[in-house]
């Protein structure tokens, strides 16, 4: 089979050897050598006459085969005989959905969406704030994270199975994540001047097309109107899914005719349009104005966590139910996490977010989580974007115990 370079491939810089695919949005950093095997393709060429011009001995032809073949499942090269309108983009239609990462979360494999395959985790970035009414910023957290957890963590994997050796945790003195399959496939791309809705269906497209191989999805934020385009798509794919919702606010505020979009108001859309068979709200804290009776719908308080103890408000989940966790960093008190947009004092210690959290893995089946509100802009020394880490690294700790 003759393969050429696809025509969506661009160099989004010519001196940063950065090249870019601009329908799967998968950004690579390549060398000359890369470049210059590249350049074979610029016409129809099979993989055997490429590798006839190398100078390589046979242990490196096969490794420039396998180089190939990978450029050929990431659509860097294409069939000739195939026309790249033929070809099966599943949502990719007329535009791109994601923009592919330079760095990733605790330096885990990029992956682009196309090819995702057995993944056991999967991270997705939303950096998106347009339905704050706080101070903006939180479109900043995705990267930010990545940034401190690759220069904290380098991931090695099994040369046999592909799969992650884990990190030792001194704390419970045995090895975490072992075993399990990382990948980061960027940031959902935001286009500027288009709408939340538009912008919403993106978000959408691209969750379906990350749990429909059975992932479970790290969304990072962003803020915390992106939940609704998630559990849209949770809905879609898991029929009834169960909420549990960590913050110090509910998010229950009323929707505006025609202004229906904010991270005030989030769970009331999500209510209104019945994407969740339960919702779970822990850590509520100060006014929040009319309390809601309703019999999907349950309260526990930061008071009531203090009172009555995680393990036995948490007792109360139904465990016949999988549940979907969304955690606003405001629930933690702004000692611990300043960088945030709208924090209230007196909030909870991480501590008690661990032991919560611990509790909720132990009791009930998770499938994905978004961890939200993070504003590096209102940060200090990088405090709450290294605490949300750490509560990222937790969550998935206990999932995959």
């Amino acid at each position: 089979m003759r393969y050429q370079v696809s025509r969506f491939v661009v160099a989004t810089d010519p001196q940063s050897g950065i090249i870019q695919h601009t329908k799967t949005g998968n950004r690579l950093l390549v060398s000359e050598e890369t470049l210059k095997l590249l350049s074979l393709f610029s016409k129809p060429k099979t993989f055997e006459e490429v590798l006839s011009r190398t100078s390589s001995d046979e242990n490196g032809r096969l490794e420039i085969a396998g180089f190939l073949e990978q450029l050929a499942k990431e659509k860097i090269l294409v069939p000739e005989e195939e026309t790249e309108e033929r070809i099966n983009w599943g949502v990719l239609t007329d535009k791109v959905l994601v923009e592919s990462p330079l760095r990733t979360f605790f330096s885990c494999p990029r992956r682009s969406l196309a090819a995702l395959e057995d993944e056991d985790i999967v991270f997705l970035g939303v950096p998106f704030d347009l339905g704050t009414t706080g101070y903006p910023g939180a479109r900043f957290g995705p990267d930010k994270m990545r940034e401190l957890s690759s220069d904290a963590f380098e991931y090695h994997t099994d040369i046999f199975t592909g799969k992650c050796k884990g990190w030792f945790s001194s704390g419970r003195n045995k090895t975490i994540l072992e075993g399990v399959k990382m990948v980061d496939v960027g940031n959902v791309l935001l286009q500027v001047g288009e709408s939340f809705e538009r912008f919403y269906n993106r978000v959408d497209q691209v969750i379906r097309q990350i749990i429909v191989h059975g992932c479970f999805p790290v969304i990072v934020g962003g803020d915390h109107s992106c939940s609704y385009p998630i559990l849209r798509a949770m809905k879609e794919q898991y029929g009834s899914v169960s909420v549990i919702h960590i913050d110090a606010h509910t998010d229950l505020g009323e929707t505006i005719p025609n202004v229906s979009n904010n991270h005030g108001n989030v769970f009331t859309r999500v209510r209104e349009e019945n994407l969740v068979r339960h919702l779970h709200q822990f850590g509520i804290r100060g006014c929040i104005g009319k309390k809601l009776i309703a019999a999907d719908y349950s309260l526990h308080t930061l008071e009531d966590l203090k009172r009555d103890g995680v393990e036995k408000v948490v007792a109360s989940l139904n465990q016949s139910q999988p549940y979907y966790l969304s955690l606003d960093i405001d629930v933690l008190d702004p000692a611990f996490a300043p960088g945030t947009g709208t924090p209230i004092t007196n909030g909870m210690t991480p501590e008690m977010l661990f032991a919560l959290l611990s509790s909720v893995a132990g009791r009930v089946k998770l499938i994905g989580c978004d961890v939200v509100e993070v504003n590096p802009m209102l940060d200090r020394n990088n405090q709450t974007s290294e605490l949300a880490l750490s509560t990222i690294f937790h969550i998935l700790s206990e999932v995959f115990r």
